[in-house]
C-alpha cells in the first residue's frame, strides 16, 4: 500500500497496536506521544517487523495548544515526509469525577486533547490532502459518542463532540477526496478501560480486535463509503 501514517496517542492501547499492525502495509509512520522512552521502544518494534519502514518520533504534549504547534514544526523540520495520507486521531484522556468535582482547568485540558488538537491535527494534514484530492482521517471515538455513564461527564462531552467534527469534516471535504471515519468502540482491554468501574475487565473489547477493523477500512471501495463504525462487547457485565 506504501501510505504515510501519522497515530496520535502511540505510546500505548490502540495507537500503539494500530502503529505495529501496519507494518506490512505502510511506507511511513509518524508516531506522536508525550512519553519519549515509550515511543523510542515503539520505533525498535516496527524496525524489528520491518526495516525499511521510515519511523520519526514527534514527542509532544497534545493536551496544551503549543504541543499542537510543536507537531507541526516537527513535521516541517523533517524532510523525508511530505504527505500523511492516513491520520489516526487516537490521543485522549479518560477522567473520572463526579460533576461538581470538575474543575476548569480539567475541563479545558481534556477538550483540548480529545476534541480541538484533533481538530486543529485534521485541518492541518487534512488541507494538504484536499489538495491532492486524498486522504483518511480516523477519529477514535467511543460508545461514551452516544450515551453517558455517571462520572464520565468531560469524556462523554468530548466525545459526542469528536463525533459532530468527525462528520463535519465529511460534509466540507468528502467531495475532495478527504475521507473522515468515526470509530466508536465500547471499552477496551487498554489501561484507560481499567478506569471503568463496577464491569467486569475480561469482558471488555480486545484492542487488537478494533486495529483490525481499522485496518480493513483502508481498502478503497468502488461503491460506498463507511463514515461510521460502532463496535459493541458481545458480552456485558
Amino acid at each position: 500500500m506504501n501510505k504515510t501514517f501519522l497515530v496520535t496517542g502511540a505510546s500505548a492501547g490502540l495507537g500503539e497496536i494500530f502503529s505495529l499492525l501496519i507494518t506490512d502495509i505502510a511506507k511511513n509512520i509518524i508516531i506522536v506521544g508525550r512519553n519519549r522512552n515509550k515511543l523510542n521502544m515503539l520505533k525498535k518494534k516496527i524496525k524489528k517487523i520491518n526495516s525499511e519502514i521510515e519511523v520519526i518520533i514527534a514527542i509532544t504534549d497534545l493536551s496544551k495548544e503549543t504541543g499542537v504547534l510543536k507537531l507541526f514544526k516537527i513535521f516541517e523540520k523533517q524532510k523525508k515526509i511530505k504527505f500523511v495520507d492516513v491520520i489516526v486521531n487516537s490521543a485522549a484522556n479518560f477522567t473520572v469525577k463526579k460533576i461538581e468535582e470538575v474543575s476548569m482547568e480539567q475541563l479545558k485540558r481534556d477538550f483540548q486533547l480529545n476534541v480541538i488538537s484533533p481538530f486543529l491535527i485534521s485541518k492541518y494534514f487534512g488541507f494538504k490532502m484536499k489538495k491532492k484530492n486524498k486522504g483518511l482521517i480516523f477519529n477514535i471515538g467511543s460508545s461514551s459518542s452516544y450515551d453517558c455513564s455517571k462520572n464520565t461527564s468531560i469524556y462523554c462531552s468530548t466525545k459526542h463532540a469528536l463525533l459532530g467534527m468527525s462528520k463535519a469534516f465529511n460534509a466540507e471535504w468528502q467531495q475532495k477526496g478527504v475521507k473522515s471515519i468515526f470509530i466508536a468502540p465500547g471499552s477496551m482491554k487498554t489501561a484507560m478501560g481499567r478506569k471503568v468501574k463496577n464491569q467486569d475487565f475480561n469482558t471488555f473489547i480486545e484492542p487488537l480486535e478494533v486495529a483490525n477493523t481499522i485496518k480493513n477500512l483502508l481498502n478503497d471501495k468502488k461503491s460506498m463509503f463507511i463514515d461510521e463504525v460502532k463496535i459493541k462487547r458481545k458480552i456485558y457485565k
